[in-house]
């Protein structure tokens, strides 16, 4: 028995926005917002808050807030229709854009948040901050520890960094990686 088209339609759509809800948790966002993008990601189309409100079952509050969100991370614009009062709502299209932005918010909030602490806590022990006196040994070595995991998140920091200036430089860099050359 063959299944139309529309249906097929259909059926991938809610498979897709399935997957997108349980990749949620790994990308530090809520089902409800990860559903919604993948429910615009996937359709390629400007919906409005209606539409989804429709085809997902989730309310108007919910779906106002998550989709404010999803703007705020430039993962989704606004879109108006020539001739609508209604606004419409559509996904980046590029892969590569918006697993930088994901992965530009996740730093933000995750990475900034475990280096500002370790900066902390290794200021912390310095000499300066226990009144001009030398280490001892087992300040010395938490000092040493601190700072070492440091200069290592420090470097991967820097180094996420210049990859999320443009999402070309890291594509460039993940296909130069991935190269059977």
């Amino acid at each position: 028995m063959k299944v139309a088209l529309a249906e097929r339609l259909d059926q991938v759509e809610e498979q897709f926005v399935e997957l997108w809800n349980n990749m949620a948790s790994l990308w530090g966002i809520s089902p409800t917002m990860a559903r919604i993008h993948g429910l615009l990601y996937i359709s390629g189309a400007a919906l409005s808050m209606d539409d989804i409100m429709e085809r997902l079952g989730i309310s108007r509050g919910n779906v106002s807030m998550n989709l404010s969100k999803l703007v705020e991370w430039g993962l989704v614009r606004r879109v108006h229709k020539r001739g609508d009062r209604k606004e419409y709502f559509e996904s980046l299209s590029d892969v590569w854009e918006m697993f930088t932005l994901v992965a530009n918010q996740r730093k933000r909030r995750e990475i900034d948040p475990i280096l500002t602490t370790l900066r902390r806590c290794r200021d912390e022990l310095t000499p300066e901050a226990i009144g001009g006196q030398a280490l001892k040994e087992p300040a010395q070595k938490r000092f040493q520890r601190i700072n070492d995991l440091l200069k290592l998140l420090t470097l991967f920091d820097g180094l996420a960094q210049r990859f999320f200036e443009s999402h070309k430089g890291l594509r460039e860099a993940v296909e130069m990686l991935t190269s059977e050359e």
